[in-house]
């Protein structure tokens, strides 16, 4: 698994027995963690996040390091270079809904949550045990698990969801909501200094201490409640503990020098400088502040709401390479990232600024400008993928801003994972058409005037001989040894940053609750058979509408579900990892392309015993039962037949067969074996035996008997 330093050491943390190498830390997990970073230190360890300034705008710590030995430096970069690591094949980041699970691995990558988001995460701690939780006094076998959601501190819970619903908790965290109400108990923990272990893990888990406190760390301490089996599955939709991915403020340590504070904002310029400085380890201007304030500036959106101009809510996680994170975070405010003469980085965000710099044809040592032609990958309008609160925060696409409905239908689809606002994906929707629909696009070399271009976003070219005279919008800008400058930019109108919400953006897309599929759509009429050596065969009748289905399968007794998929027009489907002789329960459930999924039936769930082997053995050769004193001897040889594998002998006092209740021997008798069993310590009477050969499965053959023995 490809894993960064930084990653690997914070992965350590989200295991059972490991948490952040404190003072409370016991000490053999402290001296792991010091071997750790001690075989990883120097300069070899910090290179990848602490490049110096010039080389921080390079494509990759190994590329700038490469590009700086032949004396070309990337200065600045703006959405036209940032745009292409936005769409697909390029875009590398997960989506939300990827986030939406808690999951156990060995070794994970670190996350940083931004603003308002919301997910699931991988598992610090799971266990079961039986015991009285100290509060709520709920008694009981638990399932306890402890997902981690931040490696950081964050400020606090909005939403709790498990498994996709939307629950409420009382003050002691336990679940309100029916049906969940009273099976879970929810404990959030946010990363503080001061962050203690759980009461209850301690008090479930001899092997859990005081210094299991997840300091550093944010997530949630919860525990499921075993419930009825009538219920289970109405509580426990999954087969298990449901999946813990709330609503949640993100990162608590958020810097502001506007007023000398830090703590949770969703202010894009704020995070971004944060990212810049904290994470990037790069000097930063002295911008920032200002930049701030435009964030904060209010816009309306198409229903006459108002809210802040720039805002981030999203992830990003050590397993995005440094391009899909400067990316999603430059692009969610369109943001201008340079590389300033004093080596500290700033930025710009999205907004017109009248350029102060001008370049005529002196200034170019080579040009090359083109008007914009129109082909096949030319968008006729542009719908970012968002995050939408309307659809429980994960990915939807947004209303289409169109650019030329008179072209070949063509919507390009930016993924805009850390915007949160139909109103901001609609502003930066405009911005991207636009600058895909620029009059002009220029490539050139300039003189000792690139020193004055460096930090400017906008430049007005006037070049004479061709009658041009435009502002155009810098995407890239290198430096190169000579003392020269590559720039790339394309051409912009103010407008293109203006934005009017009444008239502009595009009506969002709804979303309406999942209701069931009609009854007609639902797979119906499972049945299961055994097949012999091979296990149960689960078959069905399709719905109408759905495009597939979903088995789950579990022995009876047990409260975990077992879960296939299958696809659309399969209608049978073979379970082979049986236990012979047990009952298992099957339900099945419809799948839709476009419909909901339907619930599961049948209930009560589908019942089988299992079988290995459903072949009867042969008759048996050779049956007799011989009196004698206070015992009988019954006799017999095993046919020459594989499934020959024991024998059952029955006894009554009545001449009549007794059933289960007669039962006095099941006896091991393999193929072709002759065998005597004796009777014993029996009273004088008259008694009747009976013998039958059963195979391995418990499936008999032809009973012999009834045999009468005088006993005296």
């Amino acid at each position: 698994m490809k894993c960064s330093t930084r990653a690997a050491v914070l992965a350590l943390t989200f295991t059972t027995a490991i948490v952040p190498p404190k003072t409370a830390t016991a000490a053999p997990v402290a001296a792991f963690f010091s071997g750790v970073v001690a075989a990883i230190s120097g300069a070899g360890f910090f290179s990848g996040a602490y490049l110096s300034g010039a080389y921080f705008l390079g494509y990759s710590a190994t590329t700038a390091i490469a590009g700086s030995l032949v004396g070309r430096v990337l200065l600045s970069v703006g959405l036209n270079y940032l745009v292409t690591a936005l769409t697909r094949p390029n875009f590398e980041a997960p989506r939300p809904s990827a986030r939406m699970a808690n999951y156990a691995q060995p070794v994970v990558y670190a996350e940083w949550c931004f603003g308002r988001v919301r997910k699931g995460g991988p598992l610090g701690f799971t266990g079961a045990a039986k015991n009285d939780d100290i509060v709520t006094g709920r008694s009981g076998w638990k399932r306890h698990y402890s997902p981690i959601l931040a490696a950081h501190p964050i400020s606090g819970i909005v939403q709790h969801y498990l498994d996709e619903r939307l629950v409420e908790v009382d003050a002691d965290g336990t679940v309100t909501t029916e049906p969940m109400d009273g099976y879970y108990r929810i404990r959030p923990f946010y990363g503080a200094s001061d962050q203690v272990a759980d009461a209850e893990l301690v008090n479930a888990f001899d092997e859990i201490t005081s210094a299991h406190d997840f300091k550093g760390l944010s997530g949630a301490h919860i525990w499921a409640r075993r419930p009825p089996a009538e219920d289970f599955t109405e509580i426990y939709p999954n087969g298990r503990e449901g999946a813990y991915t709330p609503v949640f403020d993100g990162h608590s340590q958020i810097y502001d020098p506007r007023d000398d504070t830090t703590g949770f904002t969703r202010n894009a310029a704020l995070i971004l400088a944060y990212w810049l400085g904290e994470l990037m380890g790069q000097p930063l201007f002295d911008g920032i502040a200002d930049e701030a304030d435009v964030c904060d500036q209010i816009v309306t959106d198409r229903d006459g709401e108002t809210q802040p101009r720039w805002r981030i809510d999203g992830t990003i996680s050590d397993d995005m390479d440094f391009e899909a994170q400067r990316a999603q975070l430059a692009a969610a405010c369109d943001a201008f990232i340079f590389e300033g003469p004093d080596g500290k980085v700033g930025f710009r965000v999205g907004r017109y600024i009248e350029p102060t710099v001008t370049l005529t044809d002196a200034d170019f040592l080579s040009l090359e400008l083109t008007e914009t032609r129109y082909g096949s990958d030319t968008p006729s309008a542009v719908a970012g993928i968002y995050i939408s609160p309307d659809n429980a925060w994960r990915e939807a696409p947004s209303g289409e801003y169109v650019i030329d409905n008179t072209i070949r239908r063509n919507v390009e689809q930016p993924e805009l994972l850390m915007v949160s606002s139909h109103n901001q994906a609609s502003r930066l929707n405009k911005r991207i058409g636009r600058m895909k629909h620029a009059k002009y696009r220029l490539s050139g070399s300039l003189n000792l005037v690139g020193y004055r271009v460096v930090g400017q976003r906008f430049v007005r070219v006037q070049l004479a001989a061709l009658g041009i005279d435009e502002v155009f919008e810098v995407g890239e800008l290198w430096r190169n040894a000579n003392h020269t400058f590559d720039l790339s930019a394309v051409s912009v109108e103010e407008d293109d940053f203006a934005f009017d919400a009444a008239q502009e953006e595009p009506e969002p897309p709804e979303f309406g609750d999942v209701a069931p599929a009609p009854a007609e759509d639902e797979p119906s009429g499972l049945a299961a058979t055994v097949i012999s050596g091979v296990g149960i065969q689960y078959t069905w009748v399709p719905g109408e509408e759905v495009s597939g289905a979903r088995l789950r399968i579990r022995k009876k007794g047990d409260t975990e579900w077992q879960f296939f998929k299958v696809d659309n027009g399969q209608t049978v489907f073979v379970f082979t990892a049986i236990e012979d002789g047990e009952i298992y329960e099957a339900q099945i459930q419809g799948t839709g392309f476009l419909s909901p999924l339907t619930g599961w039936a049948p209930e009560p769930p589908l019942e089988i015993t299992a079988l290995e082997n459903t072949e009867p053995p042969d008759d048996l050769v050779d049956a007799d039962v011989t009196a004698g004193i206070g015992e009988a001897v019954i006799t017999w040889q095993g046919a020459n037949d594989s499934n020959q594998h024991s024998v059952d002998i029955y006894r009554s006092t009545v001449l009549a067969f007794p059933g289960a209740g007669g039962l006095i021997e099941r006896v091991v008798s393999g193929a072709n074996m002759p065998v005597e069993y004796t009777d014993s310590g029996l009273a004088p009477d008259t008694y009747y035996y009976w013998i039958e050969p059963v195979n391995q499965s418990g499936i008999a053959g032809t009973r012999e008997g009834a045999f009468t023995a005088v006993v005296t």
